[in-house]
């Protein structure tokens, strides 16, 4: 396994006031905020999905990365975190890695584009999203951690979401892909 991911979303209003309870709880901004270009791929009979994997390409600023998501517990129904085996690599070139991918089979299944904001504070992460269907915070960490953050911010399990955007942007109804118009 190359990095076991636990993480949950919170939709949030505020983002300043998000970024002033980080910097008072001591996280330091390790990435001003930035945009983020992201491609989900999946086989013509959505395989992947069907058998928990996601094949996500992004492209951040000048740096291109290629992610590897499995879901490591089927569904998931019994806890507040979403938990995925994750492996990632940087790519050269964006366009290249896409006609391969394109070439092996894989056709784009989701694009979904943020701007994105990330906090640091020991083995934790928080990233403040801003997205086309709202404001988020991802909370990464052990299980203790990410609760003891939400709770300083002011959040509780109840809060939580272990929805993809994907599914956030389908359970708004919307069709297509989620891009800032």
């Amino acid at each position: 396994m190359d990095y076991l991911e636990i993480e949950i979303k919170i939709k949030i209003d505020r983002i300043k006031d998000i970024s002033k309870q980080l910097e008072f709880l001591k996280f330091h901004l390790s990435d001003e905020e930035y945009f983020e270009f992201n491609i989900v791929f999946d086989t013509p009979d959505h395989q992947l999905r069907k058998t928990g994997l996601l094949l996500r390409l992004r492209q951040k600023n000048e740096t291109s990365i290629l992610t590897l998501k499995k879901s490591i517990f089927k569904g998931q129904t019994n806890s507040e975190y979403k938990i995925r085996e994750e492996i990632e690599c940087g790519v050269l070139n964006f366009e290249n890695i896409k006609k391969i991918l394109f070439s092996l089979g894989y056709k784009i299944h989701f694009i979904y584009e943020k701007y994105r904001a990330i906090y640091r504070k020991d083995n934790i992460i928080v990233t403040i999203d801003r997205t086309p269907i709202g404001n988020f915070i991802e909370i990464e960490g052990e299980k203790e951690c990410i609760d003891e953050v939400a709770r300083s911010l002011g959040y509780e399990k109840k809060d939580y979401i272990k929805d993809s955007y994907y599914k956030l942007f389908r359970k708004k109804n919307q069709t297509g892909h989620m891009v800032f118009k």
